[in-house]
């Protein structure tokens, strides 16, 4: 009986390299690493800001809707709020990973395209924009820290408005409204809380892109 056949030690071997070079050719141009986003421009931290602030003030209005609607409209009431709470998840979840890639990246979590770059030595390979990390100086703690304070605020809006969705899920009655009144006020002052921390933030980005141009110019 014949034993099964194994690969030669050098094919194995040469199978492992080309599924790592193919692993990094997926990967390479990107900016990223596995896992979660690791790296972003200026211009997209600032963009998802921006759309989180629009979101924040979406969400709370959808929340004074509840507060003050009527019985008849309580159904189509929480409907908006639950698409507004999913929309605000959305969100949120890129704020957080502004905020935890400059935590644990510091200031190579930013990049710029550089020249075009042949993305890996295989025919047919289109050439990808190779993103190069930015230093930001002395403007990246005001940003990184900005950055946190978003964090933070969005996990305090987050959770009531969780909580808010949950217990209406199960209680859709104008006396179950009545009930979480103190909650539906914190989740306002919460919302108002995320809307000033954005705004800081942006703020800080506006100035670091201020001190590059200008660093750029001095170079030119």
């Amino acid at each position: 009986m014949k034993s099964p056949l194994l690969p030669c030690p050098w094919l194995a071997s040469l199978l492992f390299a080309t599924v790592l070079l193919l692993a990094g050719c997926a990967s390479f141009g990107t900016g990223r690493t596995a896992g979660a986003g690791s790296s972003a421009t200026l211009q997209n931290v600032e963009d998802d800001y921006r759309q989180a602030l629009l979101q924040t003030a979406a969400s709370e209005e959808a929340l004074d809707g509840m507060a003050v609607a009527a019985e008849p409209d309580l159904k189509q009431t929480f409907a908006f709020f639950s698409t507004n709470r999913d929309k605000m998840e959305q969100v949120g979840s890129r704020l957080l990973t502004h905020a935890d890639g400059m935590f644990f990246r510091g200031t190579y979590y930013f990049v710029e395209s550089g020249k075009s770059l042949e993305a890996c030595a295989f025919p047919r390979t289109a050439r990808g924009e190779d993103q190069q990390s930015i230093d930001l100086g002395a403007d990246f703690d005001a940003v990184s820290e900005a950055g946190g304070e978003v964090k933070r605020a969005f996990r305090a809006f987050q959770l009531d408005i969780e909580q808010i969705h949950d217990y209406l899920a199960a209680n859709l009655t104008l006396n179950g409204v009545d009930s979480i009144e103190k909650i539906l006020r914190k989740a306002k002052v919460d919302g108002d809380s995320l809307q000033d921390s954005l705004r800081q933030a942006l703020a800080a980005l506006q100035h670091a892109k201020t001190t590059l141009a200008q660093g750029a110019q001095k170079k030119g």
